[in-house]
Protein backbone atom coordinates (compact mmCIF):
# COMPACT_ATOMS: atom_id res chain seq x y z
CA UNK A 1 0.00 0.00 0.00
CA UNK A 2 1.16 3.37 -0.79
CA UNK A 3 1.39 6.53 1.66
CA UNK A 4 -0.28 8.96 -0.85
CA UNK A 5 -3.80 8.97 -1.49
CA UNK A 6 -5.25 10.77 -4.52
CA UNK A 7 -7.41 13.71 -4.04
CA UNK A 8 -9.27 15.69 -6.67
CA UNK A 9 -9.69 19.36 -6.82
CA UNK A 10 -10.61 21.84 -9.03
CA UNK A 11 -8.37 22.96 -11.79
CA UNK A 12 -8.04 26.90 -10.85
CA UNK A 13 -7.10 25.61 -7.12
CA UNK A 14 -4.19 22.85 -8.47
CA UNK A 15 -2.97 26.04 -10.54
CA UNK A 16 -2.72 28.36 -7.70
CA UNK A 17 -0.95 25.54 -5.96
CA UNK A 18 1.28 24.76 -8.61
CA UNK A 19 2.37 28.59 -8.37
CA UNK A 20 2.48 28.39 -4.32
CA UNK A 21 4.85 25.51 -4.71
CA UNK A 22 6.83 26.80 -7.04
CA UNK A 23 7.50 30.10 -5.08
CA UNK A 24 8.68 27.60 -2.11
CA UNK A 25 10.74 25.42 -4.09
CA UNK A 26 8.39 22.23 -3.45
CA UNK A 27 6.20 19.80 -5.31
CA UNK A 28 2.36 20.36 -5.61
CA UNK A 29 2.31 16.96 -3.28
CA UNK A 30 4.55 18.39 -0.74
CA UNK A 31 3.11 22.07 -0.64
CA UNK A 32 -0.68 20.51 -0.78
CA UNK A 33 0.49 18.05 2.00
CA UNK A 34 2.11 21.12 4.39
CA UNK A 35 -1.56 22.76 4.02
CA UNK A 36 -3.13 20.05 4.99
CA UNK A 37 -0.79 19.17 7.99
CA UNK A 38 -1.42 22.60 9.32
CA UNK A 39 -4.97 22.51 8.76
CA UNK A 40 -5.19 19.08 10.45
CA UNK A 41 -2.83 20.04 13.57
CA UNK A 42 -5.26 23.07 14.54
CA UNK A 43 -7.04 22.73 17.68
CA UNK A 44 -10.42 22.44 16.93
CA UNK A 45 -12.05 26.21 17.41
CA UNK A 46 -8.45 27.64 16.68
CA UNK A 47 -9.04 30.22 14.41
CA UNK A 48 -6.49 31.01 11.54
CA UNK A 49 -5.54 34.80 10.00
CA UNK A 50 -5.21 34.70 5.90
CA UNK A 51 -2.18 36.15 5.33
CA UNK A 52 -1.31 38.28 1.96
CA UNK A 53 2.24 38.07 0.88
CA UNK A 54 2.76 41.68 -0.33
CA UNK A 55 1.72 44.60 -1.87
CA UNK A 56 2.97 45.18 -5.56
CA UNK A 57 5.31 48.37 -5.93
CA UNK A 58 3.32 51.06 -6.27
CA UNK A 59 -0.07 49.51 -5.26
CA UNK A 60 -2.19 50.10 -2.81
CA UNK A 61 -4.20 48.30 0.61
CA UNK A 62 -8.01 49.09 1.69
CA UNK A 63 -8.57 48.29 4.88
CA UNK A 64 -12.24 46.88 4.93
CA UNK A 65 -14.52 47.97 7.26
CA UNK A 66 -15.53 45.86 10.29
CA UNK A 67 -19.72 44.89 10.71
CA UNK A 68 -21.16 47.48 12.88
CA UNK A 69 -17.29 49.14 13.22
CA UNK A 70 -17.83 53.25 14.03
CA UNK A 71 -15.36 55.71 12.80
CA UNK A 72 -12.99 55.98 15.56
CA UNK A 73 -12.55 52.74 15.68
CA UNK A 74 -11.95 52.12 12.20
CA UNK A 75 -9.40 55.16 12.02
CA UNK A 76 -7.62 53.85 14.61
CA UNK A 77 -7.28 50.54 12.73
CA UNK A 78 -6.55 51.97 9.59
CA UNK A 79 -3.73 54.01 10.92
CA UNK A 80 -2.62 50.95 12.84
CA UNK A 81 -2.13 48.99 9.59
CA UNK A 82 -1.16 52.06 7.72
CA UNK A 83 1.82 52.01 10.27
CA UNK A 84 2.71 48.89 10.10
CA UNK A 85 2.40 47.64 6.36
CA UNK A 86 2.21 50.97 4.50
CA UNK A 87 5.47 51.61 1.90
CA UNK A 88 7.81 53.69 3.37
CA UNK A 89 9.01 56.70 1.81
Amino acid sequence: MSDLARVEIERDVADAAARRAAEEGLTVTAYISLLLRRSFERVPGEESVLVYDHVDEGGEFHIDREANEDDESYGRRSALYGSLFGRRR
